[in-house]
């Protein structure tokens, strides 16, 4: 049967409707439980003998002796007051009676001088004491932490009450809702992250309302996900076996063909030097996709300054092949979080990009510098640089730009492989153009925050 309302919506009102329910019975029996305990004093007044006591002395030695009585020996409690109010509604000691209580002690206390002939006198809400002259005066006793609105107490504890369901309303609303709404936020943050073993908790798969639907939903898509990310490796993996077993193959023929000198020198470089090109693309590829699985990385601690100066000494090497020469600036210790081998990948390749097109007698210049937040390492170098619609695009996977018209074995994965490096680092790279000609590649990583 389809129901008008979502089931969330009806669980949810329900868990409110609960709550007020409680809230009503619980500030019931507070009013209850505080009104007896604050009212103890005047029901032992009323029931006590003090009223005879008053109305004795009173037809002895009338008025005066009431007042004496009243202000020396009375036995009154503290938690109560007690006025002997004339037929006007004044007390007889001169006390002023609660201004909230003025109506209703004319109406219902002292009331009206009823005619001496009438055969009908209303109910009065006091004792009446008769003096020797026959003058009626009302004892009425008051408790003194309560009136017509209520007494501090009660107010305190209705409010606590509130405040309890208030509290408990919000529990239930954020066991209901906020809780699993996290727990699908945090199954989905490690999912995003690559943990494909992430999954919404059972519990919230199996309620029978629409949080439960989609956790469920999103536990399906997960399993779906990490299946066609395993096909895809697999595919990948296979691929690479399939291709580089040919290419083996053919290495060996060709090696065979020139020993029998069945193939002329020329053309033997040619075939080698597409085979090592086939082979490192198939390396990129591969490279390339692996960098999805960010739960392969295993991220440490990295000197930047030490890393950087490591790879110039290397590749210097390359760099005095083409007539150039790498100038490192890294005065400062650089701390990162990450991994090594990655970062490494990441700056070889870009400095390696740099050596292959700066002009002989130039320099590439490598700076390492940190602040609040980032490292911040610029590779320059003085190449023919890239058209400026391009700066965007060379970090795109088989983008390929031939800088001034040069060629270039590039297999279009070497920068995009580097931006995923940097990024999966928490990291950025772009590249700008210099002034005087070449580009700069700017890469800023997060320095580790310190707990």
């Amino acid at each position: 049967m389809q129901l008008p309302y979502s089931r969330l919506y009806i669980r949810t009102a329900v868990h409110i409707g609960i709550a007020l329910a409680a809230f009503v019975l619980i500030g019931a029996a507070s009013l209850g439980l505080i009104a007896a305990w604050e009212l103890q004093g005047y029901i032992k007044t009323r029931q006590s003998t003090l009223g005879e006591a008053a109305a004795g002395v009173l037809q002895e030695g009338g008025e005066s002796a009431l007042i004496e009585w009243m202000q020396t020996e009375a036995d009154v409690p503290d938690d109560v007051s007690i006025y002997i109010l004339d037929s006007r509604s004044r007390d007889i000691l001169g006390r002023e009676v609660p201004v909230q209580y003025a109506d209703f002690i004319r109406d219902s206390v002292v009331g009206k001088v009823m005619d001496p002939g009438s055969a009908y006198e209303p109910a009065r809400l006091a004792p009446r004491i008769t003096g020797p002259d026959g003058q009626q005066y009302s004892f009425l006793v008051l408790p003194k932490g309560i009136s017509l609105w209520g007494s501090p107490a009660i107010s305190i504890g209705l409010l606590l009450a509130a405040l309890l369901v208030i509290a408990t309303v919000a529990w239930l609303i954020a066991r209901t809702i906020g809780r699993p709404v996290s727990q699908l936020q945090f199954a989905a943050r490690e999912l995003a992250s690559g943990n494909t073993a992430a999954r919404a908790p059972e519990v919230l798969s199996t309620r029978r309302d629409e949080l439960g639907v989609l956790a469920a939903d999103f536990n399906f898509m997960a399993a779906q996900l990490t299946q066609l990310m395993e096909r895809r490796e697999s595919v990948i993996q296979e691929m690479s076996h399939e291709l580089r077993s040919p290419l083996t193959r053919l290495q060996a023929a060709v090696a065979l063909a020139a020993a029998d000198d069945n193939i002329g020198e020329k053309a033997r470089l040619r075939i080698e030097q597409e085979i090592t090109r086939m082979n490192r693309v198939i390396g990129e590829i591969l490279r390339y996709s692996s960098l999805d699985a960010a739960v392969s990385q295993r991220k440490r601690l990295v000197r930047v300054d030490k890393l950087l100066g490591e790879l110039a000494e290397i590749e210097t090497i390359e760099a005095d092949q083409h007539n150039c020469e790498i100038v490192l600036d890294a005065p400062q210790p650089l701390t990162v979080i990450g991994d090594p081998e990655l970062l490494r990948i990441g700056f070889e390749n870009v400095l390696r990009n740099a050596i292959r097109y700066t002009p002989a007698g130039e320099k590439i210049s490598i700076t390492a510098k940190g602040d609040a937040k980032h490292v911040t390492i610029d590779i320059d170098d003085r190449g023919p640089g890239v058209a400026p619609d391009s700066l965007e695009k060379i970090f795109e996977p088989y983008f390929l730009v031939a800088p001034g018209g040069q060629e270039h074995d590039s297999t279009g994965l070497g920068l995009a492989i580097v931006k995923r490096v940097f990024e999966g680092h928490g990291g950025t790279i772009t590249a700008s153009l210099r002034d005087g000609g070449g580009l700069r590649f700017r890469i800023q990583l997060p320095l580790p925050e310190l707990e």
